[in-house]
């Protein structure tokens, strides 16, 4: 990854939200945050990042809404997302990846598994480009 990745972070929890920026920062990918959904859209078409990092669970849209929205808008469509859920069954995943998403990780983040997702995706990112 010779240029800087680009992440929309879209979290409502500040707790989350910092932790993410953090971790984005160790990993040196520069980010965006939003906590709602509506600013995600509108953060997602300006900025076109390299990936979504999107919490399910927003005040205004459900993340659920937020994907299919992006999945169905052709300048979006293509950008991979991650959907983030507190819930801990696997089954809790598959509404969010039957919404698009590409993958789903858990709350609290484990940092490794955090890491290794956004690298494969931000690794398919940059041979798509």
């Amino acid at each position: 990854m010779s240029v800087q990745p680009f992440v929309l972070v879209v979290e409502q929890d500040l707790h989350y939200l910092e932790l993410l920026n953090s971790h984005l920062k160790l990993l040196n990918v520069s980010c965006i945050c939003a906590k709602q959904g509506i600013k995600a859209l509108i953060l997602a078409q300006t900025h076109q990042p390299d990936l979504i990092l999107l919490d399910i669970a927003l005040p205004d849209l459900s993340g659920l809404q937020v994907i299919h929205y992006l999945k169905h808008n052709p300048e979006t469509a293509m950008i991979p997302i991650i959907g983030m859920t507190t819930l801990t069954s696997e089954q809790d995943g598959n509404p969010i990846l039957l919404a698009g998403a590409d993958d789903c990780i858990t709350k609290p983040y484990n940092f490794h598994e955090l890491q290794a997702v956004i690298y494969r995706y931000l690794t398919l990112a940059q041979s798509c480009n």
